[in-house]
Formats: structure tokens, C-alpha cells, sequence
């Protein structure tokens, strides 16, 4: 079973952004305008606010994810946020993504170190599975969240071809 303890600043920062990073990743398939990235960028937070409190209850996992998200950081931990955050934008700035591909290529390396992080700790095959199918979902959400194409939201589709390819490819990575 897990706890707060379970895992370090650090280590519940890489947690969490992996399936903000998912969400991300559907957003650069085919970014939308000013209004539609809002909306893109919110269902991310919302669509893994909400699946988390409806899994909290049945998986472990999921409950202490809902436990970490609700309750404020002490000052140390908000410092060490800040450092890692801080890190993790030099690094990026350091090693900018080219391409598209780029980017997903971090973004699977940000997932894979988080799934075998928890997988090292102790997580379950359920808790493996609950956290990818998370991750779906967010996916999901986030391309469902706004119109692609059309003007002033008149028109478009709610997922573009390129926001299918990118899901039906984390969902076969997913592998669910």
C-alpha cells in the first residue's frame, strides 16, 4: 500500500506529468488556436482530477494520487518543486525539440520512467493498468476538448486525423 512517503518531491512531480505530458502530446499533434489550447490545457488538469477521485476508491494507487493532489505542499516540498521544476526547464531549453516526433519521443520517456519508477516501488499490475488507462483518458479528453479547423469554432471536427493517429498510437502503447 502506498503512502505520501511512497515516493519523494521529485519522484510525485514525475508521477503526475506523465499524464499531463500524454495530454501534451495530443495538443502538439494539432495545436489549436488561443481559445481551443485553453480548452486543451484544462481538460488535461480536469480529465485527471476527475478520473483519479472516480478511481480513488477501488485502487490504491489512485487514492493516494487523489490524497497528494489535495493537500498542499510544505514549504521544503514547494522549494524542492521548484528546484526540480526549474531543472526540468533548463534541460528542456538546453535540448529543444526539433520535430514533432522529438517531442513525443520525450514524452515516452517521461512515461516510461514513470511506469517503471512505480513498478519499482511496488505498484501492481491493477495499479499499472489503472495509471495507463488514466493516461487514455486524459488523451482523450484533451482531444475531445475543442474544435479542430472551422472558424470561430463554426465547423471543424472535435478530433482531427491527427489527433486520432496520436491517440490510437497511446492507446496501442497503452496497450489498452
Amino acid at each position: 500500500m502506498f503512502t505520501r512517503e511512497s515516493f519523494t518531491v521529485e519522484e510525485w512531480a514525475k508521477i503526475l506529468s506523465a499524464p499531463s505530458a500524454i495530454g501534451a502530446m495530443v495538443v502538439t499533434a494539432d495545436p489549436s488556436g488561443p481559445m481551443g489550447l485553453i480548452h486543451e490545457f484544462r481538460a488535461i488538469m480536469n480529465s485527471m482530477k476527475g478520473y483519479v477521485d472516480q478511481h480513488a476508491a477501488d485502487n490504491s494507487l489512485m487514492a493516494i494520487i487523489r490524497d497528494y493532489m489535495a493537500t498542499k505542499p510544505s514549504e521544503e516540498e514547494e522549494e524542492q518543486l521548484k528546484e526540480w521544476a526549474q531543472a526540468q526547464e533548463a534541460e528542456a531549453k538546453a535540448n529543444r525539440p526539433q520535430t514533432t516526433e522529438e517531442v513525443q519521443e520525450r514524452i515516452r520517456a517521461t512515461v516510461t520512467e514513470a511506469l517503471s519508477m512505480l513498478r519499482e516501488k511496488g505498484a501492481t499490475d491493477d495499479d499499472i493498468l489503472v495509471f495507463k488507462r488514466m493516461m487514455v483518458h486524459v488523451a482523450e479528453e484533451t482531444a475531445n476538448a475543442s474544435k479542430e479547423g472551422g472558424f470561430l469554432g463554426i465547423g471543424g471536427v472535435r478530433v482531427s486525423e491527427k489527433e486520432a493517429s496520436v491517440l490510437a498510437q497511446i492507446k496501442s502503447e497503452m496497450g489498452v
